[in-house]
């Protein structure tokens, strides 16, 4: 018999059939799953050319080629004590984080996390019959995190806190020194952190939580090739953590979550990565020009560094809907606590001076 709990179960997240479709239409405007528009192919092109696998195998479950080579790309930034054994793997942060709640979240678990914030993970915590609850983020604030009013809600009733950084749908990023208090609090009351960078390569390096592992034994920092290195059909996602977290993870995660072809060419692109450098100052340039043509009160407290934003409307019910009449497909905001469909968030396109003229038609 199936649980009335399963068979009512729905997924909270922001793309359904219809969104799919409407993604790939070649009418529309890409501005909605997080992904880098400006990465020159022929980068990508090179990488795949240099990669070296056997096909008639099954993947690494260790990959250490990768784990040597994300060492190697976070040298400046660890602790001594960390090693490869600090180092998991997921089908990217989203199979991380099902993997996660695998073992930290069973029935009754208390969860703190933020709203809004990536909706997908409030769906494995209610899954697993956990308590998903949140700090809002204000309205008043314009949906800046403050973090004496995050921190006030930490006590020994939870077994687990979330946290974005950079923040989705806002963009905006939280200080390293804020994110570290939190971990500090969490430690007193034992509670592991998990800290999702999905877009963390867009930040400065060293306001990553990486930089915090080996110093805390509660904080886990999940990371992913979709975004920045634009190899979201690989599905690769990769954890730095505690290696007793990491030792039981291991233990639960289902093997080969991504080939050993997917795991190669991110080591290339790893390898390349400043060459991808220049498409930071891009996301930079255009996100800036962006908000030159809009009023403040159209857009959500945000960083110029991260690729995506959310805009805001009293004019329409529905935003999200609105934006594809006019030729852009954008992540519908009714799916994130706290928003509603008068929000949508963006994600900057190469073709971004007709989501200027839209947005300041519509806004």
């Amino acid at each position: 018999m199936i649980s009335q709990h399963y068979k009512n179960f729905k997924v909270r997240d922001y793309m359904d059939n219809c969104d799919l479709e409407n993604q790939i239409s070649n009418s529309l405007i890409d501005c909605s799953l997080g992904t880098n528009p400006f990465i020159d192919k022929s980068i990508i092109q090179g990488c795949i050319s240099k990669c070296s696998y056997e096909i008639n195998k099954y993947p690494s479950i260790q990959y250490k080629l990768l784990k040597e080579e994300l060492l190697k790309f976070w040298k400046e930034y660890l602790y001594e004590n960390v090693t490869k054994d600090n180092i998991a793997f997921g089908a990217g942060t989203m199979g991380i984080l099902r993997n996660i709640s695998e073992f930290l979240i069973q029935k009754g678990t208390r969860v703190l996390g933020v709203a809004p914030q990536f909706p997908r993970f409030i769906s494995e915590v209610e899954l697993k019959k956990g308590i998903y609850e949140y700090y809002s983020l204000e309205k008043k604030n314009n949906y800046k995190f403050i973090l004496k009013d995050f921190i006030s809600n930490i006590t020994d009733k939870y077994g687990l806190i979330s946290i974005e950084n950079p923040n989705n749908p806002t963009g905006q990023i939280i200080d390293i020194s804020d994110i570290e208090e939190i971990v500090k609090k969490a430690k007193r009351y034992n509670i592991n952190v998990i800290v999702d960078e999905a877009y963390g390569d867009y930040m400065k390096a060293d306001n990553s939580a990486i930089t915090l592992v080996g110093k805390y034994d509660n904080v886990m920092v999940l990371r992913s090739a979709s975004k920045f290195y634009g190899l979201p059909n690989h599905r690769i996602g990769y954890m730095f953590a505690d290696k007793e977290l990491v030792k039981i993870y291991n233990k639960i995660a289902l093997p080969f979550p991504f080939s050993d072809l997917s795991s190669s060419i991110f080591v290339e692109m790893l390898k390349n990565h400043n060459k991808l450098e220049y498409t930071k100052l891009k996301t930079i340039e255009i996100k800036k020009e962006i908000f030159k043509a809009l009023k403040k009160e159209n857009y959500i407290y945000t960083n110029v560094e991260t690729p995506i934003f959310t805009v805001k409307t009293n004019q329409y019910r529905n935003l999200y809907k609105k934006l594809i009449e006019k030729g852009i497909i954008t992540e519908n905001c009714s799916y994130f606590i706290n928003l509603d469909s008068s929000y949508a968030r963006i994600r900057i396109t190469q073709d971004y001076k007709k989501l200027i003229n839209v947005l300041c038609d519509l806004l």
